[in-house]
């Protein structure tokens, strides 16, 4: 099987350009990215604020809306922040397009990615690299960070990662492939799906 929802860098997003944490902006930056690929258009993230990116927007929106702040501070720990937090980021998103367009799954399966890609839809993943090093080649462990399942080929998984190649090291983010050991290693088995209709 070979699947591929992003076959060009013109959906893909990187972190590290955002002018608001650009080394903590995964999770906003694979949302806007998955809300793009998966055709759900970012008309709603993009007349938020003074921000150009649609990454800075939702993350200065999540950070700064006073209706969002309070249903996370009614429903998470707030030592970490809103846009942190999946079940923020669903809520948060939702309530921006006035309809449940992504939903968080704690079971996140190789059946559920293929079944959705299929669909035509990518995946926001949650990933762990505890074995993970710094472009300085110095340990630098990873202990959450967000991806975007965005194709299959064969066995391999097509992932956008929106800082860059966990695997390799290398910079570029853009189509890594995963082999179905090194997914099972570093998958969290949780995440955020796209819902159409």
């Amino acid at each position: 099987m070979k699947i591929n929802l992003s076959p060009t860098r013109d959906k893909y997003y990187s972190q590290l350009n955002n002018e608001i944490d650009p080394f903590v902006a995964c999770q906003v930056t694979s949302m806007v990215m998955g809300l793009d690929i998966g055709g759900f258009g970012l008309g709603p993230i993009m007349s938020l604020n003074k921000f150009k990116q649609p990454e800075d927007k939702l993350r200065y929106y999540m950070l700064n809306d006073p209706i969002v702040q309070e249903y996370w501070r009614k429903n998470f720990n707030n030592n970490m922040p809103a846009p942190e937090w999946a079940g923020v980021m669903t809520w948060a998103v939702n309530r921006l397009y006035g309809k449940e367009v992504v939903y968080f799954d704690d079971t996140i399966t190789m059946q559920k990615i293929i079944d959705d890609l299929q669909n035509g839809l990518p995946t926001y993943l949650s990933m762990k690299f505890p074995e993970n090093v710094n472009f300085s080649g110095k340990p630098s462990p990873v202990p959450g960070h967000i991806v975007l399942v965005v194709g299959i080929d064969g066995t391999y998984l097509l992932i956008n990662d929106p800082y860059k190649n966990h695997l390799t090291g290398d910079r570029d983010g853009f189509n890594n492939l995963y082999a179905p050991v090194q997914f099972n290693k570093h998958a969290n088995g949780h995440g955020i799906r796209y819902r159409r209709g």
